[in-house]
């Protein structure tokens, strides 16, 4: 382990140890390449042999094939011979069986001296399919009693036998060859017809053995092996060599069967594998058997392979010798030069090694004119430079923490997992930490609780980003830190201390509240009064009388009205305007509430109309909450409508329930849109208007709505009029729904 340490641990053999690897890789490489160059120059050669036997084999087969077909040819034209008293052959075979044999006889008995003509069986068969000549020569080649004679049989299941009875050509004519399988012998066969005038009275087939054809091959192409196979499956039906485990053991493999069989004939390729026979490595080659056109079968040659690995066992220990000496002089060769380059590189590690451990007044002394050299006068400016450049980040640090620490709010400077980096001044006195004592470690530390809603509302917003820090209240706002990358390397976070003015706020609200309250019962009595008065329950009234009455009961309902509004308010921002989520009757709902709206609609001049589906399933929400909204609505369609409709239309969409407030008024422009639901906001117009209000009719409703679960937006808006939709959940359409109401309202 120390050895190896020891060699990690140094450049120089860091240099020399990749340089002998890559040494012996050349060298390794440079004789596997002439290995594979002398092996392959052989397997080339090896190669085209076999091609050129393969084709030779084959060649010879289509060969014999053309040679029987001419034989065959003679004994099918055959003419009567009067020396031996025997028929024609076409006569012959409708004739007698002796007649056909004595006109046989002559063909068969010099068959076998004929030039290129291979005659092992001779068949004769008649217009039925049926045999009526089956001579076979024997192995001893011998005539007369040496020949095989076999008895009649029906061959008319053989493919061809009707095909020659039909008078069937096919592309070639009307003759046949191939091999075929004849009492567990394969043969190499050809047949033609015999006609007699236009009439077909049988046939005549030439064969030859495929095992003596195979021996006859192999003595031409010098081959080791020739093995005649199966062109479907590839199965091996005669060999000049029977391996011990039987010629199963030279089947072809059978990916390889459909890649002979798609050799094209003018190709000049073959398919190689290699076989072990016997414990032996052969190379095969194997070739479509094509006779006429047609593949009939697979045709193998092989040699062994030591025709290969011989040239390579002579080859090997020169090459090896050679290796070795050229390895051991770069080795050599590549230490020496590695020494010159590690040696002032030792004086550099030593004198960085001295920088970084603080020593900046440390230099380097490697006097060389090279890169070296040139590195180390780089490296002594670098150790200048990077001596002012800690001087100036040292000024600049300092600067920027006596920004941060005099910074009136509380700042956090966190990493990305969250560890608190820096905490200043003044977030130390919002914890109520001692000069000097240790801060949280992580943000997550600090005992930071969200105010809920119902808690306060800090202007005209519900304040997400206030927290409450103990006793103090404090407004939380975060900015990522990146790099000039774009990378996140930290965040920070300011908490403002808010507790003064969230206490004003309060105030405010219950100033509001309270003064509210109080100006609501004199209003109360005014607008009794005048009502009474207006009534003439306590006496009649002239035309003045009732023009004064009737301004002082028409501004105290307005004032009510206002009142009313600014309680609700106070109400919603205190956080004391409950929810009560139940099952709500729109219908019962608005029975309620357009007795007295028809009445103001009906004294400015206007139409209410009322659309309303009788079967409108139950809204989920709270019932005087949103009777409220309804009346902020209309009130507020009522006072920007001079003439026209009010329509309030309802309908159920998608286990929701849709109502509309369409009016015919003067519409809202665009630039008073995107603050429409914001307090205070009031169009030009309202200003000036008889029945102005002072902003908060729709904000309000907007509140209400929310609160419910639901939603409150301007639908469509134009010189023609304007339509707000509300949208609350349906009651029995969306339980999940209902809890988040009820979780919302504790």
């Amino acid at each position: 382990m120390r050895l190896f340490h020891e060699l990690r641990s140094h450049l120089q053999y860091k240099i020399i140890i990749p340089f002998m690897l890559l040494t012996l890789i050349v060298a390794l490489a440079g004789a596997a390449v002439a290995i594979l160059f002398i092996t392959s120059t052989v397997q080339e050669r090896l190669d085209n042999q076999l091609v050129q036997a393969a084709r030779a084999a084959g060649d010879s087969v289509v060969n014999q094939e053309r040679a029987n077909l001419a034989f065959l040819r003679e004994i099918a034209f055959a003419s009567a011979n009067a020396d031996t008293g025997a028929p024609a052959v076409a006569d012959a075979l409708t004739g007698s069986r002796a007649d056909l044999e004595r006109a046989l006889d002559p063909f068969f008995r010099v068959g076998a001296q004929r030039p290129g003509v291979r005659l092992d069986r001779l068949v004769a068969f008649d217009a039925r399919g049926r045999s009526l000549v089956d001579w076979e020569r024997s192995a001893a080649g011998g005539a007369g009693a040496d020949w095989l004679r076999h008895e009649p049989r029906d061959l008319s299941s053989l493919w061809f036998v009707s095909r020659i009875l039909a008078r069937q050509p096919d592309a070639r004519g009307d003759k046949y060859a191939g091999l075929l399988d004849l009492g567990g012998t394969r043969y190499l066969y050809t047949v033609a017809p015999v006609l007699k005038g236009d009439q077909v009275v049988g046939g005549i087939m030439v064969a030859a053995q495929a095992g003596g054809m195979l021996q006859s091959l192999q003595d031409a192409t010098r081959a080791a092996i020739v093995t005649l196979y199966d062109a479907e499956a590839g199965q091996p039906f005669a060999s000049t060599l029977i391996p011990d485990g039987g010629l199963a053991q030279l089947q072809i493999r059978p990916d390889l069967v459909p890649l002979v069989r798609g050799l094209q004939a003018n190709q000049q390729q073959s398919i190689f594998d290699t076989v072990m026979v016997n414990q032996r490595g052969y190379q095969f080659t194997y070739a479509p058997l094509r006779v006429r056109g047609e593949v009939v079968g697979v045709l193998a040659v092989a040699q062994a392979n030591d025709y290969v690995i011989s040239p390579w066992l002579a080859a090997r220990a020169p090459l090896m010798l050679l290796t070795a000496g050229l390895m051991l002089a770069i080795v050599g060769l590549g230490v020496a030069i590695a020494r010159q380059i590690t040696r002032p590189l030792q004086d550099l590690v030593g004198v960085a090694q001295a920088v970084t451990g603080g020593d900046l007044e440390r230099r380097s002394h490697v006097v060389v004119h090279d890169e070296l050299g040139l590195l180390s006068s780089s490296f002594n400016n670098m150790t200048e430079h990077l001596l002012d450049l800690y001087r100036a980040v040292r000024a600049e640090s300092s600067q920027r923490a006596a920004i941060v620490e005099s910074i009136a709010d509380g700042v956090v400077v966190c990493d990305p997992a969250g560890a608190v980096l820096v905490l200043n001044r003044a977030l130390r006195a919002l914890l109520d930490l001692p000069e000097g004592a240790a801060g949280p470690g992580c943000f997550s530390d600090i005992p930071l609780a969200p105010l809920s809603e119902a808690a306060l509302s800090f202007g005209a917003d519900r304040p997400a980003n206030l927290h409450a820090l103990g006793d103090r209240i404090v407004r939380l706002s975060s900015a990522p830190v990146a790099d000039d990358a774009g990378a996140l390397i930290g965040q920070v976070y300011v908490l403002q201390d808010l507790t003064s003015e969230v206490a004003v706020d309060r105030a405010k609200t219950n100033f509001m509240a309270t003064i509210s309250h109080e100006l609501r019962t004199p209003l109360t009595v005014m607008t009794g009064s005048s009502d009474l008065l207006l009534r003439e329950l306590l006496g009649p009234l002239n035309d003045q009388q009732r023009t004064f009455v009737e301004a002082i009961n028409k501004h105290s309902a307005s004032m009510t009205s206002l009142l009313n509004n600014v309680i609700t308010l106070a109400s919603l921002d205190s956080g004391t305007l409950a929810i009560e989520c139940e099952p709500v009757d729109l219908n019962d709902v608005l029975s309620d509430l357009l007795w007295t709206f028809r009445k103001l609609a009906a004294a400015k001049g206007l139409a209410l109309v009322l659309d309303v589906p009788a079967d409108l399933p139950a809204l989920l929400g709270d019932r005087q909450q949103l009777r409220m909204a309804l009346s902020q609505l209309l009130d507020n369609a009522r006072r920007y409508t001079d003439a026209g409709t009010i329509a309030l239309r309802a309908r159920a969409a998608g286990g929701q329930v849709e109502v509309a407030v369409c009016d015919t008024g003067r519409g809202i422009g665009p630039e008073l849109s995107a603050q429409l639901f914001t307090r205070f906001t009031r169009g030009a117009e309202g200003i000036n208007s008889a029945e102005r209000g002072i902003g908060l009719g729709l904000a309000i409703a907007k509140e209400l709505i929310e609160r419910q679960g639901g939603t409150l937006q301007l639908s469509a808006t134009s010189d023609q009029g304007s339509t707000f939709v509300i949208t609350l959940p349906s009651a029995h359409a969306n339980q999940r729904h209902h809890n988040f109401i009820l979780a919302n309202a504790a």
